[in-house]
């Protein structure tokens, strides 16, 4: 690839903005989020459960409704940071597939949701004994009381972002509506 127009490295400060601890929550969370979310592993992910297509978008899907449970497309398009027209695509390819089916809002007389069906729950659960094995191996050699400890103070941190999610006080990743500060 030609580089262009460029500076000289020697103008600019190219480390991180954020003056890294080794123990510092900020960086190991982005660093667990961006690992996890990283194209790689969702790919191997993908494989290690036989998902049914190379396609990046429909696993994508799958794996949300697998922890969240039936959602509505707009909140897909919201996690994902799809669009409307790519996301009404994806769905239609998942139902054409058997791994979805669009049913009613039982609490919108307009509202659809889009859920798993049988089939797209044996993924699903193939999903989560991948992220299980994953864990297992990456804790292999954790102590029995490091890795409670660990699971007990990250579901204590995700309750408590729930929660604030819930109050208002953080921003909801399934809505397009943003808190006022």
């Amino acid at each position: 690839m030609a580089r262009g127009e460029v500076g000289d490295a020697a103008s600019v400060d190219l480390r991180p903005v954020i003056d890294a601890e080794p123990d510092d929550l900020r960086v190991s969370l982005t660093s667990i989020v961006h690992w996890a979310d990283s194209t790689p592993v969702r790919r191997e992910v993908m494989q290690a459960v036989a998902f049914p297509h190379d396609d990046m978008g429909m696993f994508l899907v799958v794996n949300q409704l697998t922890y969240n449970g039936a959602m509505r497309p707009a909140e897909l398009v919201q996690v994902l940071g799809a669009t409307p027209t790519n996301m009404s695509k994806i769905v239609g390819r998942l139902v054409e597939s058997g791994l979805v089916v669009r049913v009613a809002a039982p609490d919108d007389d307009r509202g659809v949701l889009v859920a798993l069906t049988e089939a797209g729950r044996e993924i699903g659960a193939r999903i989560c004994d991948r992220a299980s094995a994953n864990l297992a191996e990456t804790l292999a050699g954790w102590s029995r009381d490091d890795a409670a400890t660990l699971r007990r103070l990250l579901a204590r941190l995700a309750r408590t972002t729930t929660e604030r999610t819930a109050a208002g006080v953080l921003p909801d990743p399934r809505s397009e509506r943003t808190r006022t500060p």
